[in-house]
C-alpha cells in the first residue's frame, strides 16, 4: 500500500506539548499522532 502525507500547522506551544508527550512515551511524533488517530477511529 502506498503511503500518503498529511501536513498540518499548529502553534508553537501546542507543538512543544505534543513533542514532549511523544518523548515521554518513547515514540516518534509520527507514531504518537498515528496511534491517537487509530485509537479514535476504533471508537466508531
Amino acid at each position: 500500500m502506498a503511503e500518503k502525507g498529511i501536513n498540518i500547522k499548529v502553534d508553537e506551544e501546542l507543538y512543544k506539548e505534543i513533542k514532549f508527550r511523544a518523548l515521554e512515551l518513547d515514540k516518534t511524533l509520527k507514531d504518537y499522532i498515528i496511534d491517537l488517530v487509530k485509537k479514535d477511529l476504533e471508537k466508531k
